[in-house]
C-alpha cells in the first residue's frame, strides 16, 4: 500500500502538471461559460441558450465511446496535447469575430459542438492516465483535490469576470479560455511518465470488452446506471427549473439566481475537499448512497425561503460531485489500464451526455408543471434510483459470491 495524503501528491512533478493544467483550463472556462450564455441570450434569446448548451451537450453522447476507445488505442497524453490544441484553436477566430461585433449564433453553437467533441477525447484520456500518476490506492485524494480546486477557480472565475466586464469586451473571455488550453497543452505535454499502453499489435480495442470488465463489477455497473438517470433528472430540472423558480417563486432576479449557482458549487467544493482528505472504502456503493442526499437537497426548495434554497442547493453540487468522484475513482482502483479509457468513455458518455438528456426530456416539463411539483417529484426519484440501483447490485454481488463458493 502506497498511500499518501492528497498535497503530498502535488510533490509529484508529472501530477503537478496535470493538476496545473486542468485548473488553468477550468479557470478559463469559467470565464468562457459567461460569455456563451450571455452572448447566446443576447443574440437568440432563451431559444439560444437552449441551443448552445444542447450544442455543447450532445457531441459527449455521439464521440464519448469513441474517446474510451482512442484511450485505449493511442498515447493518453498526446490524445490530451490534441483536444487542448483543438479547443484553443476553434476559440481564436470566435474571440475575433466577438470583438468585431460580428459572432452569430450559428458560430457560437458550432464553437461549442467542437469544444465539447474534443472535451470527449480528452476526459476518458485524462481519467485513465491519472492512476499511473498518482497509484491507484491514490485515485480519490486526487479527484477530490482537483474537483475542489476547479470548483473553487470556477467561482472565482464568475466572481473575476463581473469584475473584468466593467472594462473588458466579453468576447475577451473567449481569448482567455483559448489561453488556457493552450496552456494546459504546455503543461501535459512536459509530463514525463509513459501511459503505459501495450504496444499496438494490430487489433484495435473493442467498445465491447469495457462492458465485459463492468460485468463482474455489478456495483460499479449499477453506480454508471445510477449516475445517468440521476443526472438526467437533475441536470433537467436544474437547467429549466431553477431559473424560474428564482423567478416565479423565490422573486429573485439574476442576482439571486447567481447566488443559487455558488451554493452548488460550494458544496462540490466541500465534498471535494472531504473525500481528498477521508479515504471511502467502498467507492462504488458509496456512489450510490449519495444520490439520497437529493431528497433533502430538492425538498429544500419546497419551503419557499431563498435561504433554505441555497442551502438545498449546497446539497445538490455535494451530492452529485460526491457521485461522480466516487464512482470516477471507484473505476480507476477496479478497471484494468488496458481497457480503463473505454470504461471512462462510458462513464464521460453517461456523465456529460445525461446534460443533453436532461435538457430533452425533462426540462420540457415545466411547461406542464409547476416548478414545486417537478422539485417534488425529483426529490423523490433520485434518491429511488439509487436505492433501487444499490439493491440490485447487492443481489447481483450475493449471486456472483454464491455461485463461486
Amino acid at each position: 500500500m502506497n498511500r499518501v495524503g492528497a498535497f503530498s501528491l502535488l510533490r509529484r512533478p508529472d501530477f503537478r502538471r496535470v493538476f496545473l493544467a486542468v485548473a488553468i483550463s477550468e479557470l478559463g472556462d469559467a470565464f468562457h461559460y459567461i460569455a456563451l450564455m450571455w452572448l447566446a441570450l443576447t443574440t437568440g434569446g432563451p431559444l439560444g441558450v437552449a441551443i448552445v448548451r444542447l450544442s455543447d451537450s450532445v457531441p459527449a453522447l455521439v464521440f464519448g465511446l469513441h474517446g474510451g476507445v482512442s484511450a485505449d488505442r493511442w498515447n493518453r497524453k498526446r490524445i490530451m496535447v490534441a483536444a487542448d490544441l483543438t479547443r484553443g484553436l476553434v476559440l481564436i477566430p470566435v474571440a475575433i469575430a466577438g470583438l468585431y461585433g460580428r459572432l452569430p449564433l450559428w458560430g457560437l453553437t458550432l464553437a461549442a459542438f467542437v469544444l465539447e467533441t474534443a472535451t470527449s477525447y480528452f476526459a476518458p484520456a485524462y481519467s485513465s492516465l491519472l492512476p499511473q500518476l498518482v497509484d491507484r490506492e491514490n485515485v480519490q485524494e486526487a479527484n477530490g483535490m482537483i474537483g475542489a480546486a476547479t470548483d473553487a477557480l470556477k467561482v472565482g472565475g464568475w466572481a473575476a469576470a463581473a469584475g473584468l466586464l466593467a472594462f473588458t469586451p466579453i468576447s475577451t473571455f473567449f481569448a482567455l479560455n483559448s489561453l488556457s488550453f493552450f496552456l494546459s497543452a504546455l503543461f501535459i505535454g512536459s509530463i514525463a511518465h509513459s501511459d503505459g499502453i501495450a504496444a499496438d499489435d494490430g487489433t484495435p480495442p473493442r467498445l465491447g470488452e469495457a462492458f465485459s470488465a463492468l460485468r463482474p463489477l455489478p456495483t460499479l455497473a449499477a453506480a454508471v446506471v445510477a449516475l445517468g438517470i440521476g443526472v438526467t433528472i437533475s441536470a433537467g430540472t436544474w437547467i429549466a427549473g431553477v431559473p424560474e423558480y428564482v423567478r416565479a417563486v423565490l422573486h429573485r432576479e439574476a442576482g439571486g439566481f447567481s447566488i443559487l449557482m455558488v451554493g452548488y458549487a460550494g458544496g462540490s467544493i466541500a465534498v471535494g475537499a472531504l473525500l481528498a482528505r477521508f479515504p471511502v472504502e467502498n467507492k462504488a456503493r458509496a456512489s450510490l448512497l449519495a444520490w439520497m442526499l437529493y431528497l433533502p437537497a430538492y425538498g429544500l426548495f419546497l419551503a419557499t425561503s431563498f435561504s433554505m434554497a441555497v442551502a438545498g442547493a449546497f446539497l445538490a453540487g455535494f451530492a452529485q460531485n460526491a457521485s461522480v468522484i466516487l464512482l470516477t475513482s471507484a473505476a480507476q482502483e477496479k478497471v484494468g489500464s488496458d481497457v480503463l479509457g473505454r470504461v471512462m468513455g462510458v462513464i464521460s458518455l453517461v456523465h456529460r451526455g445525461a446534460h443533453a438528456t436532461g435538457l430533452m426530456l425533462i426540462s420540457p416539463m415545466f411547461v406542464l408543471f409547476r416548478p414545486a411539483a417537478m422539485f417534488a417529484a425529483a426529490a423523490l426519484a433520485i434518491p429511488l434510483v439509487g436505492a433501487a440501483c444499490s439493491v440490485i447490485a447487492a443481489s447481483a454481488e450475493r449471486r456472483s459470491q454464491a455461485a463461486v463458493s
